[in-house]
């Protein structure tokens, strides 16, 4: 299905303002994320506010799939977004057994994403929102973060002339100081995730669009370099053998795949291996995996996490103590390190129960995409769950702010096919 600007136009022609309203503040949503996440959550109280309009003008309110328009067939695909309310219902109930209450509020109200996202879409649809119009989304996203490479390339230049020094060293000081490595990369894996998909939607591509898609995915490998994140790299090799395999076995294009996944990998071993000072965190640690010996600071905070996990399994310490009991590892509260794994912070918080809770909230759309033959789902989650293991992702606003919205992608995306 060709994406052009006429085929959108007719998209939009016959929508209620509403309607219009409801998918501009999705589209902004994600796309305003990697650039500022309080202009994302801005965009995100207005997609409330526009569900509501919607609903209350065209009578589309539903819940749980029950629709009050019984001419609308019922979606079961948003019930995935069940385990996410669950989620955060699991540390509201930690409550009961936290002795900083305070702090245990600020965490709940920290994730109330997680409930008030999925509530919103179980009490909406999204028919309005075709193939078309979802790919239109998605691209947006993918543009954003190509615009956002060269806005920083400029600015790494004219840092550089400002005060003479290394480009790729002041790149790296002025991306990394734009927005933290493992989010970023993160937001730009699942750009790359959505461009092979567009890739193999169609055996044969548009000049014009081959050209554009090339420039993009270029970009984004190049703002991926320049963030230097291992995290990051971890989930762009992950990512380039997974699109290898789903073109070798799925697709039956074995040579294509292999062919593909060999010119990613060649490019990528003679990027560090010609500039390893910029890139020393990668080549370190692949030099210390080598040779077996494993001290990243990382791993340390994981264990001081897991010899508390080990006291409590079952119920975890409550929502607001989860930074109190880690401070004993520490010299001050103020050097007190979080776990650096969102798995093990959540279990530390809630037990056993919100571990599995995350988990499954993290398979569900997998699942479903499966049953779908659906491959965009499955790359992107992949990559946050890779993210989640190496970051306390739910830590900061950047990454609830992806995941939630992310989720009604999901939604969406389960609801079409893509």
């Amino acid at each position: 299905m060709s994406l052009t600007f006429q085929g959108l136009k007719q998209e939009f022609t016959g929508l209620h303002w509403t309607e219009t309203m409801e998918i501009v503040n999705l589209t902004l949503m994600l796309s305003t994320i990697p650039i500022h996440t309080s202009i994302s959550l801005f965009f995100t109280y207005c997609w409330f506010l526009s569900v509501v309009l919607k609903n209350s003008i065209l009578k589309r309110w539903s819940f749980f799939t029950w629709h009050q328009d019984k001419s609308y067939p019922s979606n079961k695909t948003a019930r995935m977004l069940i385990p996410m309310m669950v989620y955060w219902l699991a540390y509201l109930v930690s409550m009961l057994w936290t002795e900083n209450r305070v702090e245990g509020w600020t965490e709940i109200e920290k994730i109330a994403c997680f409930f008030a996202i999925p509530v919103t879409c179980l009490c909406t649809d999204f028919r309005q929102i075709s193939q078309k119009c979802l790919r239109a989304m998605l691209w947006t996203f993918v543009l954003t973060l190509t615009l956002l490479f060269y806005y920083l390339l400029v600015k790494s230049i004219i840092v550089t002339l400002q005060s003479p020094s290394n480009f790729l060293t002041s790149s790296l000081t002025v991306y990394n100081t734009f927005i933290h490595h493992t989010y970023g990369s993160l937001y730009i894996v699942a750009g790359l995730a959505f461009l092979y998909t567009e890739l193999i939607r169609e055996e044969k591509i548009e000049r014009g669009k081959l050209v554009l898609w090339m420039l993009c995915a270029c970009s984004l490998v190049a703002l991926l370099l320049f963030f230097n994140s291992r995290a990051g790299m971890l989930c762009f090799i992950l990512l380039s053998l997974m699109c290898g395999l789903h073109t070798c076995f799925i697709r039956k294009k074995p040579r294509q795949g292999i062919l593909s996944l060999i010119v990613v990998l060649a490019l990528l071993a003679v990027a560090y291996n010609a500039l390893p000072e910029e890139f020393h965190r990668l080549s370190q640690t692949s030099s210390e995996i080598a040779q077996g010996n494993i001290s990243d600071i990382r791993f340390q905070i994981m264990a001081n996490a897991w010899t508390v996990i080990k006291e409590c399994p079952l119920t975890g310490v409550g929502a607001g103590d989860r930074m109190d009991v880690l401070v004993p590892f520490y010299d001050s509260p103020e050097n007190a390190f979080c776990p650096h794994n969102q798995f093990l912070d959540t279990w530390l918080a809630t037990g056993v129960f919100g571990m599995l809770i995350l988990c499954l909230m993290l398979l569900s759309p997998m699942l479903t995409a499966c049953k779908k033959k659906q491959v965009l789902p499955v790359l992107i989650n992949t990559m946050l769950m890779v993210g989640l293991m190496v970051e306390s992702m739910f830590e900061r606003q950047m990454g609830l702010a992806f995941t939630a919205v992310i989720y009604v992608y999901y939604t969406i995306l389960c609801s079409s096919k893509l």
